[in-house]
C-alpha cells in the first residue's frame, strides 16, 4: 500500500487539475460543480491518509494542516518479520525492508527496546541471495534423501566446506564493509543501532557480541564497534573469536551464515595479526571429517609466513589426504615461498613435473613471478628452473614454459632486457593465478 498511495495521490491531483485547467486549443477553463469538487477533495484526503499523512482542519480559518502519522517501532519490526525477498519481487521487497529500517532509525532511542527484544529471540531472516540459494540446495538434498536418492554435493555450501574453497574465500571476506542491502534482518538491525548511536545502542551492540554464536556476526559487530570506539573492543572480539573456534555452538540450522562462521572467525585473527592462537590452529588443519580446513591454512601461512611451510608440506604429503581441492589449498600456501624455502622448492618441482596433472601443473609457474621480488629470490627461482630442466630433458612443453618464465624473471631483475628477451610489456598469464603479495626489493 505504501508503494501505491503516492501514485494514487498524484492521479487524483492530476484529475482535479484536468477539470480546472484545460489547455486544448487555448479555450477557457470550466470549473467543476460544487458536488464534483467536494468528491475530488474527499478522495484526495483519503489518498493522503493512505500515503501516511492525515489532515487537521482549522475550523476558524479553514486552513488545512498536514500531520505525519507516527508509526511505532514495534510496527516496523512486525512488518520486517514478515518480509522475505525472493524471486521476481526480490528488489521490491528489499526496498520495503530498507524503508522499515529507515523508520526504525528515525525513531531513534525509542526503537532500542523493540530491537533488543527481537535480537534476544535469536530469530533471523537471511536476505542475501547466496544464502537463499544455499537453503534451496539443502532443501533439494533433503528431498533427494527422502526419495532414497544420493544427494549430489554442489553449490556454494560444498565449496565453502572444501579445503580449496575455504582457503580462497578466507581472503575474499577479509575486507568487510557495510552494504546498502543488509545480508540478514539481524545484520540490518546492527546497522540501525549504529545509526541511532548513543551509549544505549553501543551497549546493546556490545552485548550481542558476547551472545552471538555466528562468526559473521562477530566480524560484523567488530567492524561497527571499531567505527564507534576504535580499539576499545579488540580484546573482547578476540576472546569471543577464540571461544567460538574452540567450542563452537551446536548447529541449529543449515544456514549459510552458520556454515561460514569459521571463515569469518579466522579472518578476525588475521585482521588483528593474533599469533596467540597459532598452536591451537596447528591442530585444526585437518578437521573431524578428515578434510583440510582452508581457513586455518590461510591463517597459519599469513601469521607464520615461511615458518608455516614445513608443517603444511608434511600435511600435503600425508597419504590419507586424497581430495585434490584440499591439496590445492595446502599447495598454494606452500608455493608462496618458492625460492626461499627448500620444502617449497621441492613441492614446486613435484607439481610441475607431474604429467598426470596435465595443464594444471603449469599454474604453479605463476608463483615464480609473484610474491617476493627480491633479486636474490628471483635468482634462486632461475636456478630452480635450471635444475628442473636438467631432470626433465624430454618434457618439451614444460621446458618451453620454464624458459619463458626464466626470461620473465630476468626482465623483472633488469627491465632493459625486455626487448632482447621478447617479453616486453605483454601480460604474463601465469600471474593471473598467483596470489602472492608483490614486494619491493
Amino acid at each position: 500500500m505504501k508503494q501505491v498511495a503516492p501514485l494514487l495521490v498524484a492521479a487524483i491531483v492530476g484529475l482535479a487539475a484536468g477539470y480546472i485547467l484545460n489547455s486544448d486549443n487555448g479555450q477557457s477553463t470550466v470549473a467543476p460543480d460544487n458536488a464534483e469538487l467536494e468528491k475530488l477533495q474527499k478522495e484526495l484526503k483519503a489518498a493522503r491518509v493512505q500515503a501516511g499523512k492525515t489532515e487537521v482542519i482549522n475550523t476558524e480559518t479553514e486552513k488545512v494542516v498536514e500531520r505525519t502519522v507516527v508509526v511505532d517501532p514495534e510496527s516496523y519490526l512486525a512488518q520486517l518479520k514478515t518480509l522475505r525477498p525472493t524471486g521476481a519481487t526480490r528488489q521490491q521487497t528489499m526496498r520495503e525492508i530498507i524503508h522499515h529500517m529507515v523508520g526504525l532509525t528515525k525513531s531513534r532511542e525509542s526503537a532500542i527496546p523493540a530491537i533488543r527484544e527481537f535480537l534476544e529471540s535469536k530469530l533471523d531472516i537471511e536476505y542475501d541471495s547466496t544464502a537463499q540459494n544455499f537453503d534451496r540446495e539443502n532443501q533439494a538434498a533433503r528431498e533427494a534423501e527422502s526419495r532414497g536418492e544420493e544427494a549430489q554435493p554442489n553449490g556454494i555450501g560444498s565449496f565453502i566446506k572444501s579445503g580449496f574453497g575455504s582457503y580462497f574465500m578466507s581472503n575474499m571476506v577479509a575486507q568487510m564493509k557495510r552494504e546498502l542491502e543488509p545480508g540478514s534482518l539481524r545484520l540490518g538491525l546492527f546497522d540501525v543501532l549504529q545509526d541511532i548511536g548513543g551509549a544505549e545502542a553501543e551497549a546493546l551492540l556490545a552485548h550481542e557480541l558476547s551472545q552471538t554464536g555466528r562468526g559473521l556476526e562477530v566480524a560484523y559487530l567488530d567492524r561497527i564497534l571499531s567505527d564507534i570506539a576504535e580499539g576499545q573492543y579488540k580484546e573482547q572480539v578476540l576472546n569471543v573469536t577464540h571461544d567460538l573456534l574452540v567450542t563452537p555452538p551446536a548447529p541449529t540450522s543449515s544456514s549459510l551464515l552458520d556454515e561460514s562462521s569459521r571463515l569469518f572467525l579466522f579472518t578476525i585473527l588475521v585482521k588483528y595479526k593474533d599469533a596467540t592462537f597459532v598452536n591451537t590452529a596447528k591442530l585444526m588443519i585437518i578437521n573431524n571429517e578428515g578434510r583440510v580446513d582452508g581457513a586455518v591454512v590461510n591463517y597459519l601461512t599469513t601469521i607464520l609466513g615461511v615458518d608455516a611451510v614445513p608443517l603444511l608440506y608434511a600435511k600435503v604429503n600425508d597419504e590419507s589426504l586424497t581430495d585434490d581441492g584440499d591439496k590445492m589449498a595446502l599447495g598454494d600456501a606452500i608455493l608462496k615461498h618458492v625460492g626461499t624455502n627448500e620444502d617449497s622448492n621441492a613441492f614446486f618441482a613435484e607439481v610441475v613435473t607431474n604429467q598426470e596433472l596435465g595443464p594444471l601443473r603449469f599454474l604453479a609457474l605463476g608463483h615464480l613471478t609473484g610474491g617476493d621480488r627480491a633479486e636474490s629470490t628471483l635468482r634462486n627461482r632461475q636456478k630452480l628452473i635450471a635444475d628442473i630442466k636438467a631432470q626433465s630433458p624430454e618434457d618439451a612443453a614444460l621446458n618451453r614454459a620454464l624458459d619463458n618464465t626464466h626470461n620473465r624473471l630476468e626482465v623483472m631483475i633488469d627491465p632493459s632486457k625486455a626487448g632482447e628477451l621478447g617479453t616486453g610489456d605483454r601480460p604474463n598469464l601465469f600471474e593471473l593465478f598467483n596470489r602472492g603479495r608483490r614486494q619491493n626489493n
